[in-house]
């Protein structure tokens, strides 16, 4: 009997081993820690609660506390009077948003703008222990402390005691929570007791050994904590106890009860269990109990096991407040990875660094790539063996970095090293063997740096290296290079990190910098994609597939999805992804989802729509950032994803990240240097003096708030929101008088917003003299002012008035007069605006005709005018006669007020009662009469009379002016016909002295073959001598001849100095086809001197025969080019010839010339010019002048 009482308990301990080792790593609910060290002002997390901004209260044995999700700001009895004491038994938040806090020493309670207020009973007392404060829909907030309930009777004004409550509730207390709005859970002594304050009943009543907390399950069901360890769920209806929960822990070997503290139903329906010292217990609805304890080597455990109070908030919160740990925040409804950040074995020895490749998974058995090391753990028992594979170098013994792991047959695990090659670890020899490398079959082979090893469905391994991929037999290790394949050389030297063979059979290759490749075995077809063809990156890390034919590429800046039709989608950093890194890839073979490690976080990627959810430090994952490769998928779908400290591990369909839902609140303003502390909604009104404000918010994540988008702006100030990322404050100054509105809001995403549950308006009040009142005194002060003012101003103000409206349009006349040019123009704009701007009806300008002493209507506007600068019926007053005349012959101007009574007044078009009539005057001399009419009697003033005074004073001048002008310009038109006529005259005498220069040379020439006695010669030269002198005459009285003319002169010219000088010279006359010889005009013997010139000083000296060249051409419209080029002796041997025989004066031709050319230039304004040029032979010696003749076309 006594061996099976033994047997026994060793089954039962077993089985709570391993039940305890399964908790471990089913761990789901993660904890972020809030102590001592965040600023909490005790770590004895004494009680909890939530307020309707968000914010957690947190009492301790040394103070009141608020987190606000960023900060903690404690408060203490030292700098709050009216605190009762430090030490905070219950903390309580009431729907009025009011926070109320119970101590053994009283109960004091913060108001929404978060005051201290204490609170007083009857009359006095204010130090009594009060651990429990609830609020009931009937009495509001109930005070249950040392002197018994007490409710605040607001009629009363003041705490009125209950005293309907049981006497068994006066009992030793252990806890109070709400069943409904009404009835409240007790838990005293050995009772469990419901009472309903509504009707004052006790509806539940049972005797319990130490029940220290209860809650509410359902209408009918309470679960209730016993000290011993127990959990009972009770039907109250029945009294009956329906199940029982035993929980008990492991103490050195030996299983204890675990004592608990409180028992609250999270908002899933779970029941936490806080205990002594076995941390959280949750009783899963199933039935099923979970244990979460503090763990020193993970970071997201329980900050210790000592759990005192756990409150369970709306939204899936769970904050478990310790004795000396602080408090902890986390979420029921995420169920998060697993995760093991450090490997330790039996001797102690740890390791938390990174991970390159994981393998295994039979039986809980994993192996596992690391930095310098091959990791066997056990992840059952949590336990690990570490294996090194060292390198004796010149430098000391150095381990391989493992980079790829292939477990095979007869335990033995093929491992690929960075830096050893492949090697071979013997698992119950636990030794490496090097396996050796044959270096001749190339650079895949020979590489020391095995990065990938996966198994093709043909059976066989391919690797994949710093120098390329080959070919490795599982059972035999035989080695096939493919540094000849015909297409997989292709790959030979690229640094291949990942193999992926997809459904197809095809096998895809990442490498480090050129791309991925995809080998077609069945078409023996290789192909590269790389950023040429739109992939992010040449730098691949992964690559995977799915069931609908696409194909996932991962890079350093994103990663690929490339479809069965071979179109691409890139996804990028800031499209769609957290981070530019993405480290690895995996499938969901079960859910078709891919998941991809993105630096610091997962991301699930479903295909169907494109859409990501995201899962991080929240979600169990680990926060140092993934690594390349190091992904592993089991048989049974679970994944692992190996870090840079540590392994996340979860089964895909069973990890739930519920984002948590933000309360954005506006905490605090300053003001004037005063801080104020809100919760609801502030009007607030500042001086102009003090308008600078300081408004800090928060949105509240209980769990950390971090990361989170903010926008805020000053409504009626500003018309921008301002952006930020955990900005949680904004600053005005100086502003202006008005009414504005602070809003505020927060989102996780960016696209999801949440507005503040407060909202702050200010009000910035004007000083006295922007005051209504103010203004409206001094407006009204001021109109009686302006009022006296103008009553007796009145006067002035209409003189000044009518000299400025004189000085405009007097203004305004002379300046049209200005504009105008003749006298005409200047009197048709006067009549036009002396009925446009002066109001007139009719106005006639008269000139006077000297001759006739008539004065003859010249302009008009109104009635008499109806076209532009027309006159009708146009008539003619004689000097004396009329109203007009009269004014005309005295040169006096006269107002008529009623010309009915006036006989002088001639009706013109129609009869008006009103004649203003001014005479324009210059030099005592009367020129003309301006008349206007009106039908008014009476119309016209002094005013108008001296306007049109001064416009008459302007009409005389202008008129003389423009006459003086005109006799200017006659009198210049003179002159410069003149002129014209005396250049002709010069011109004249230039050609004429021309002419016989010419005639005197040639005669000259005759002279001597009549000496010589060569009468056939000079029968010849006297033949075109006459038909030359003979076009020479009918050219001679004119200024311009036909080109053509010119050119058959200057030809018959140069024919007779060829006779003249026996034949010592040819010549070419050339004429462009640019030039219409025959039509063009220009000046008579231009040319003839320079082509003299050049015959004469230039090839007559010359031994050999000369050339001459006439070159005419065309260079403008209006201007013609002529070149004279000869090959003579050139100008300085000319000139040297010239001092020798004395002759140093100039050709007369070519000055005379030169002279005609600037006759041009000045009176025709043409542009004329001449330019010599001396041209140069091979051995610079002289070849001859080149005159260049710019003639214009007349």
């Amino acid at each position: 009997m006594e061996i099976s009482r033994k047997l026994y308990r060793l089954l039962a301990y077993s089985c709570i081993c391993l039940l305890f080792a399964n908790t471990l790593y089913g761990q789901s609910l993660l904890f972020s820690k809030l102590n001592a060290s965040h600023g909490l002002s005790d770590n004895n997390a004494r009680t909890l609660t939530i307020d309707k901004n968000g914010f957690l209260w947190i009492g301790t044995s040394q103070g009141l506390n608020l987190y606000d999700g960023y900060n903690v700001r404690p408060y203490f009895r030292e700098h709050n009077p009216e605190l009762a004491s430090d030490v905070i038994v219950e903390v309580k938040a009431d729907s009025k948003n009011n926070v109320w806090i119970g101590t053994p020493d009283g109960v004091s309670w913060l108001d929404k703008n978060r005051r201290f207020h204490r609170v007083t009973l009857e009359d006095t007392l204010t130090k009594f222990s009060c651990p429990s404060i609830f609020e009931t829909s009937k009495y509001g907030v109930i005070l249950f402390g040392s002197k018994g309930q007490f409710y605040y009777d607001s009629t009363a004004g003041k705490w009125t005691k209950l005293d309907w409550i049981p006497p068994a509730l006066n009992r030793v207390f252990w806890d109070t929570e709400k069943f409904t709005d009404d009835k409240f859970i007790f838990c005293v002594d050995t009772l469990v007791t419901i009472i309903d304050y509504k009707t004052r009943k006790t509806i539940y009543q049972g005797a319990f050994s130490f029940p220290l907390s209860a809650c509410k399950i359902n209408e009918s069901q309470i679960a209730i904590g016993l000290q011993k360890g127990h959990v009972l769920i009770v039907d109250i209806l029945t009294g009956k106890t329906i199940k029982t929960y035993e929980l008990k822990h492991n103490l050195n070997g030996q299983l204890l009860s675990s004592n608990l503290t409180e028992v609250r139903r999270a908002s899933n329906g779970d029941l936490l269990v806080a205990t002594d010292f076995n941390g959280l217990v949750v009783i899963g609805q199933d039935g099923k109990i979970t244990e979460h304890k503090h763990d020193p080597l993970d970071a997201h455990s329980l900050s210790s096991n000592y759990t005192y109070r756990v409150l369970a908030g709306s939204k899936g919160e769970v904050i478990v407040g310790t004795y000396t740990s602080g408090a902890n925040m986390g979420n029921v409804l995420n169920k998060s990875a697993g995760y093991t950040r450090v490997f330790k074995d039996k001797e102690g020895n740890l390791f938390d660094n990174y991970l390159t490749d994981i393998a295994g998974g039979e039986n809980g058995i994993f192996w596992i790539g690391a930095l310098d090391r091959l990791i066997k753990w056990n992840r059952n028992t949590n336990q690990s063996e570490f294996y090194t594979n060292h390198a004796n170098t010149e430098f000391g013994v150095r381990p391989y970095e493992i980079r790829s792991i292939f477990p095979l047959q007869n335990d033995k695990i093929l491992v690929g090293t960075n830096g050893g090659g492949l090697t071979l670890f013997d698992v119950n020899a636990k030794r490496f063997t090097n396996i050796p490398r044959d270096t001749t079959l190339g650079p895949a082979v020979a590489s020391k740096g095995v990065m990938e090893m996966v198994k093709l469905s043909t059976g066989q391994l391919w690797a994949g290296t710093l120098g390329g991929i080959f070919e490795l037999d599982p059972n035999t290790l035989k080695v096939t290079s493919f540094s000849k394949h015909p297409q997989l050389k292709e790959l030979d030297k690229k640094r291949v990190f990942k193999i992926y063979e997809d459904r197809r059979g095809r096998i895809w290759m990442g490498t480090s910098a050129n791309g991925a490749y995809v080998y077609d075995p069945v078409r023996q077809t290789i192909r590269n994609y790389s950023m040429k063809e739109n992939l992010p990156s040449n730098s691949v890390y992964s690559i995977t597939g799915d069931k609908r034919g696409n194909i996932y590429i991962s890079s350093n800046t994103g990663f690929t999805v490339l479809d069965s039709l071979g179109q691409k989608r890139n996804y990028t950093y800031n499209k769609g992804l957290r981070y530019n890194y993405c480290q690895d890839l995996l499938e969901d073979s079960i859910n078709g989802t891919i998941w991809l490690a993105n630096s610091r976080c997962l991301i699930k990627f479903n295909p169907a729509d494109s859409s990501m959810q995201y899962f991080e430090e929240n979600s169990g994952l680990s926060i140092e950032g993934f690594r390349i490769g190091s992904s592993f998928k089991t048989k049974d779908g679970e994944m692992l994803w190996g870090s840079r400290s540590g392994v996340n591990y979860f089964h895909p369909d069973k990890l739930v990240s519920i984002p948590s839902r933000l309360t954005l609140s506006i905490q605090d303003l300053k003001t004037d240097g005063e801080s104020r502390h809100i919760t609801d909604n502030v009007d607030l009104r500042l001086s102009y003096l003090s308008n600078d404000i300081s408004i800090y918010f928060a949105a509240v994540n209980l769990y950390g708030s971090k990361n989170i988008n903010y926008q805020y702006k000053l409504t009626g100030y500003e018309k921008d929101w301002h952006t930020g990322v955990d900005i949680r404050e904004a600053h005005y100054t100086s502003l202006p008088t008005g009414n504005f509105k602070f809003e505020v809001r927060a989102s996780l995403d960016g696209i999801n917003w949440i507005n503040s549950n407060n909202a702050v308006s200010v009000y910035i009040v004007p000083p006295v003299w922007q005051r209504w009142w103010f203004i409206t005194a001094c407006v009204i002060l001021l109109t009686g002012s302006l009022l006296w003012l103008f009553v007796n101003r009145n006067k002035k103000i209409l003189e000044q008035r009518e000299e400025i409206e004189m000085e405009q349009a007097i203004n305004y006349f002379a300046t049209n007069m200005y504009e105008a040019q003749t006298v005409e123009t200047i009197l048709w704009e006067v009549a036009r605006s002396c009925i446009g701007r002066l109001g007139f009806e009719d106005c006639v300008i008269y000139l006077l005709d000297d001759k006739r002493q008539v004065l003859v209507q010249t302009a008009a506007h109104g009635p008499k005018s109806p076209g532009e600068n027309q006159i009708t019926n146009l008539i003619e007053i004689p000097v004396g006669k009329g109203i007009v005349g009269s004014v005309a012959k005295n040169g006096r101007a006269e107002i008529i007020g009623d010309t009915s009574k006036d006989p002088r007044y001639i009706i013109d078009d129609a009869f008006r009662l009103s004649e203003i009539t001014v005479p324009i005057i210059s030099d005592g001399k009367v020129l003309g009469v301006i008349d206007c009419e009106h039908s008014i009697k009476g119309f016209f003033t002094q005013k108008h009379l001296s306007i049109l005074n001064t416009i008459a004073s302007l009409c005389a001048n202008k008129i003389i002016r423009i006459s003086a002008e005109k006799e200017r310009e006659k009198a210049q038109a003179i002159l410069m016909d003149t002129q014209h006529k005396m250049a002709e005259i010069e011109m004249q005498a230039l050609r004429a002295q021309m002419n016989p220069h010419f005639i005197f040379n040639c005669l000259n020439s005759i002279n001597r073959y009549i000496v010589k006695s060569d009468q056939a010669t000079a029968s010849l030269y006297l033949t075109r001598f006459a038909k030359l002198i003979r076009l020479i005459l009918d050219n001679s009285n004119n200024k311009n001849v036909i080109l053509a003319n010119e050119l058959e002169a200057l030809k018959l010219y140069i024919e007779m100095e060829a006779l003249r000088f026996d034949k010592k010279f040819t010549y070419s006359i050339v004429v462009d086809e640019s030039v219409s010889a025959d039509s063009v005009e220009v000046p008579p013997l231009i040319i003839q001197p320079y082509v003299e010139n050049a015959i004469w000083h230039g090839l007559l000296h010359k031994e050999t025969e000369g050339y001459l060249l006439i070159y005419v051409s065309k260079l403008s419209e209006n201007m013609i080019k002529v070149v004279i080029e000869d090959n003579g002796v050139g100008r300085d041997k000319a000139k040297e010839l010239r001092s020798k025989s004395a002759t140093t004066r100039k050709s007369l031709g070519m000055k005379l010339t030169e002279n005609r050319l600037s006759l041009l230039n000045k009176y025709a304004e043409l542009t004329a010019s001449v330019d010599i040029f001396d041209l140069k032979a091979d051995d610079e010696t002289a070849d001859g002048t080149k005159v260049v003749l710019k003639i214009p076309i007349l």
